[in-house]
């Protein structure tokens, strides 16, 4: 039950000059910031982002612009399996070598996120980075999204004979991308670095991503992804594609794919791939993003 406690004008002279004086101070703090609080809620963004481009801050093996949010968690589980053309002998691929790779990412602010990850080919552990440049809004004034990634990976795969520094590389993307309607575009130019690159690889690989997603309903998207070579190229590799369905469950992002590639970073996708997707050279695999508030 709510007490609510008058005072007249006698009860008030009853009152000493200490009493007086905390009361009139508490009144001064109090009113001044009930009504900024009451301004900061009145307060609306007149010009406001472009929800979800993307489902994920991962296409499928391609980054997006799309970034983890202020104070939140990411966990991630990409899992991709052999070759749907090996044939029922080994279960269209599902018995031929797997590579997963597990990941964590984190919003630091609504602009930049960190993270880490670790794959299962090499046994590469990458920590990255991205930044969010700037945030398509609802009335076009900022037509576009863009924002930058980079990363380190480093190979601790034993017996290969290389010192620490051998073992790095180095990675960065520009992601630009625009959503219209239901459909979302980005553009990815990228470039990576590899201090000891294997027998006759380039030290150098330069790439151009290119992504497509649309968008069914609010838990269903359609997406594809295409990884070009710029330039000089690994003997062998060819440009890698994928197409796959979103799900949206509410807490989790399901991203079921068929991709000619079973490597799942950027930098090593340029320097490994050789199958071709058109030829039938594709595999199953699967993505889930686990997103927490904290």
């Amino acid at each position: 039950m709510n007490h609510i406690i008058y005072m007249n004008s006698n009860d008030l002279k009853r009152l000493s000059v200490l009493q007086r004086h905390l009361i009139i101070l508490f009144i001064i703090i109090l009113v001044p910031s009930t009504l900024v609080a009451q301004l900061k809620r009145e307060r609306a963004n007149k010009d406001p982002k472009i929800e979800r481009t993307f489902f994920a801050p991962t296409n499928i093996g391609i980054s997006t612009t799309e970034n983890v949010d202020r104070h939140n968690l990411k966990s991630s589980i990409k899992h991709t399996f052999g070759l749907v053309s090996s044939g029922i002998d080994q279960f269209f691929g599902l018995d031929n070598g797997s590579n997963t790779k597990l990941s964590i990412d984190y919003g630091i602010n609504d602009r930049i996120s960190v993270g880490i990850g670790r794959m299962s080919f090499n046994k590469v552990v990458d920590l990255r980075s991205q930044y969010t440049i700037l945030d398509q809004t609802i009335s076009g004034s900022t037509p576009v999204s863009i924002s930058i990634k980079g990363s380190i990976g480093i190979k601790t795969l034993s017996g290969l004979g290389y010192s620490f520094s051998d073992r790095l590389s180095y990675f960065g993307s520009l992601m630009v991308s625009r959503k219209i309607n239901r459909l979302s575009l980005q553009f990815a130019p990228m470039i990576s670095y590899f201090n000891q690159p294997f027998l006759g690889n380039k030290q150098v690989l330069k790439g151009l991503g290119i992504v497509g997603s649309y968008e069914i309903n609010n838990r269903l998207a359609l997406s594809g992804e295409y990884l070009s070579i710029l330039g000089d190229r690994n003997p062998d590799t060819k440009n890698a594609m994928s197409i796959g369905l979103n799900i949206d469950t509410g807490g989790h992002i399901f991203q079921l794919f068929l991709s000619s590639t079973q490597w799942h970073s950027e930098s090593f996708i340029m320097a490994n791939n050789k199958d071709t997707f058109w030829k039938g050279d594709f595999r199953f695999g699967f993505n889930i993003h686990r997103f927490f508030g904290l």
